[in-house]
């Protein structure tokens, strides 16, 4: 076999053999994206270590880093600090990595030493009934008419069935409007 000794295995190959993996597990594009974007901006931060040459000193200080002087890059130009769930999936995808590491090359596990990120759960707030009520109506009429010459009026939507469907649907089901979306192709 023609086999490089594994402490010469870049970061970033990797990271292909990673990510390939996770394809092939079936996990959803979405996903699989995510993962990448994660590791291939942690390669371009760790600059061209090799897989066995990662501490959980140099994990902590990423994500240090992370929390306290990356600047996202955001499309609307928001340059707010990351919020505690994504430092939260940052470190999950460094654990799915490094277990995958662990199982297919036999190399230690530095996450094992690095606590997780700690971050509150929001607790969602359900509808009032006079909320569902408000949107149901919304669906139904256009907003007022202002008209300089008449009374003002108000017209029905021709598409209020569809659109008091969809609210009722999500709001029955508890699904997200993306599933529903997906499902309309």
């Amino acid at each position: 076999m023609n086999r490089r000794p594994l402490n010469s295995l870049p970061l970033g190959k990797a990271i292909t053999g990673f990510i390939n993996y996770k394809t092939a597990e079936g996990l959803s594009q979405r996903s699989v994206d995510s993962y990448k974007r994660i590791l291939e901006q942690w390669a371009e931060y760790s600059g061209s270590k090799k897989i066995t040459q990662f501490t959980d000193d140099d994990i902590n200080t990423y994500l240090v880093y992370m929390r306290t002087e990356y600047v996202p890059r955001r499309w609307s130009g928001d340059t707010r600090i990351l919020s505690p769930k994504t430092l939260r999936n940052i470190w999950i995808t460094m654990c799915s990595f490094f277990r995958w590491a662990n199982t297919e090359f036999h190399i230690e596990n530095p996450m094992k030493h690095v606590p997780a990120p700690r971050f509150q759960k929001v607790d969602v707030e359900p509808f009032t009934r006079e909320e569902v009520a408000r949107m149901l109506k919304a669906c139904t009429y256009s907003r007022e008419a202002d008209t300089s010459y008449r009374r003002q009026f108000v017209m029905r939507r021709p598409t209020a069935n569809r659109d008091q469907a969809v609210i009722l649907t999500l709001l029955d089901s508890c699904a997200r409007i993306r599933i529903l979306c997906l499902s309309n192709r």
